[in-house]
């Protein structure tokens, strides 16, 4: 079997595990067309075709789902065997792949205790949203925003998400806003671009539909594609942005940012922050030691999230 035969195979296992070349080539590091020539060069080599092509897409052929099983197999037994022969100096080392925006926004600010509990661990965070394959990949930990999967991974809920509008409590004062406005006519708004595909996520015209305000005025403002600017600005008094209640926390827990609006406008997601491993991959006392951190936190923050938005209902009734 030559290299470029495993390669090609690669290929297949992921193309049928994902169902499109594109997102094969996400995991891969290639592009969708490079994917589609090894896929082709193996049909080539084998006098068969793995894949009906059509307009609408591609279907695997019989031939090819009944090696699926094989070939996923397979290369989980090989990402096995790398785990063994890394070096020993790894055992130290936990590696978590998680969103940009949760790990600059709620996790960072938190990571000193994990270290004053763990002074000799080696955390190495890469703050992404590419699709990572952990039965593959060297990460020992991944925290993804997104729905239950059934799939080869362990998975631990952390906590769910609201939508709602912040600011500066000076700017809150100066725009004149409270729980009896339902209109943002003037407001600056700061809209945060390239967010969640959760259908129950909404933007500023989503929101206010839920709560009465006018459509006319909701669409005028800024854009930014990363929270952590649209949360600066909001604190710098430019403006009203429309954010994750998990991103906004610390700064709404310091007093930093409020909810103009009470805790009572605010729209609650569909999709939930989730921790996930391999349950294929070696066990590991630092990623058991973090996995029990992160989950005592979550159940930490729930309970403070929880004890938040019942006293900003207080001070709004009262």
């Amino acid at each position: 079997m030559h290299l470029s035969h495993l390669n090609a195979l690669h290929a297949l296992e992921a193309t049928l595990r994902h169902g499109s070349f594109s997102l094969a080539a996400n995991e891969l590091g290639i592009t969708p067309a490079a994917v589609g020539q090894r896929v082709r060069s193996l049909e080539l080599y084998l006098g068969k075709s793995l894949f009906i092509r059509s307009s609408s897409g591609i279907e695997p052929t019989e031939d090819a789902l009944r090696v699926q099983e094989l070939l996923e197999g397979g290369f989980a037994r090989l990402a096995q065997a790398f785990e063994q022969l890394k070096p020993n100096d790894a055992a130290g080392r936990l590696r978590i792949t998680l969103p940009e925006s949760f790990s600059e926004n709620w996790l960072s600010p938190m990571l000193v205790e994990f270290h004053l509990q763990y002074p000799d661990a080696d955390l190495h965070l890469d703050p992404s949203n590419h699709d990572i394959d952990l039965v593959r990949e060297d990460y020992d930990l991944a925290i993804r925003y997104g729905p239950t999967r059934d799939t080869v991974l362990e998975e631990r809920v952390l906590f769910g998400d609201f939508v709602a509008p912040v600011c500066s409590p000076s700017f809150a004062d100066q725009q004149g806003l409270g729980p009896d406005v339902k209109s943002l006519k003037g407001v600056p708004l700061i809209h945060v671009t390239n967010r969640t595909k959760d259908p129950g996520w909404v933007d500023f015209e989503g929101w206010g539909e839920a709560f009465g305000f006018g459509r006319d005025h909701l669409s005028h403002g800024v854009r930014i594609s990363k929270t952590g600017s649209g949360l600066q600005a909001a604190i710098a008094g430019q403006g009203l942005v429309l954010c994750g209640v998990v991103e906004a926390f610390h700064a709404l827990k310091a007093g930093s940012l409020i909810l103009p609006f009470g805790p009572s406008m605010i729209c609650q997601t569909k999709y939930a922050y989730r921790l996930r491993w391999a349950r294929s991959r070696a066990k590991s006392d630092l990623r058991a030691l973090f996995v029990e951190w992160i989950t005592d936190r979550s159940d930490r923050f729930v309970s403070e999230l929880d004890a938040y938005l019942a006293s900003q209902g207080s001070i709004a009734s009262g």
